[in-house]
């Protein structure tokens, strides 16, 4: 079994969780997925300061990022936005201009999938290269649907 393989169930459940969930449960599913995606992007970061660019950690925090981006398209039902009265970091963008999120979603999907592809080389120049370019989704992501921090 790869050490990796607990994490795609684990997502898989708190996705499944999020979508029956009242908003408050549904906005604490979302801020604890992209808490683990953040977490696996600064191990990512620590790694490569380290000088580690085969790292078995490396691999691990690639194939964790994109498992949260997969899963993060279920992190925001219907009701668990502002609107809900709860405070969440969640623009109303996300629900009234689903099209827009959706492909903001897609893009961060396709880059940390790109990005695993790039850990797996152990090439530190494409994947300091691939971490900026994830990184950029990110942002551009928070710059249009995010107010501030969740927590």
């Amino acid at each position: 079994m790869r050490p990796t393989s607990w994490i795609t169930p684990l997502l898989l459940m708190t996705a499944a969780a999020a979508v029956a969930a009242t908003p408050a449960e549904a906005i604490k599913t979302r801020i604890a997925g992209f808490r683990s995606l953040g977490a696996a992007y600064k191990a990512v970061n620590d790694t490569l300061r380290a000088g580690e660019p085969r790292s078995p950690r490396l691999q691990e925090a690639a194939t964790q990022i994109l498992a949260a981006a997969q899963k993060q398209r279920q992190w925001f039902p219907a009701g668990s936005g502002p609107q809900a009265g709860i405070k969440t970091a969640a623009r109303a963008e996300i629900w009234t201009k689903p099209a827009e999120f959706r492909a903001a979603q897609d893009a961060l999907v396709l880059q940390a999938t790109a990005f695993e592809r790039v850990v797996k080389t152990g090439d530190e120049a494409q994947i300091r290269s691939g971490v900026r370019l994830l990184g950029a989704k990110c942002k551009a992501c928070h710059d249009s649907f995010r107010t501030a921090d969740d927590h």
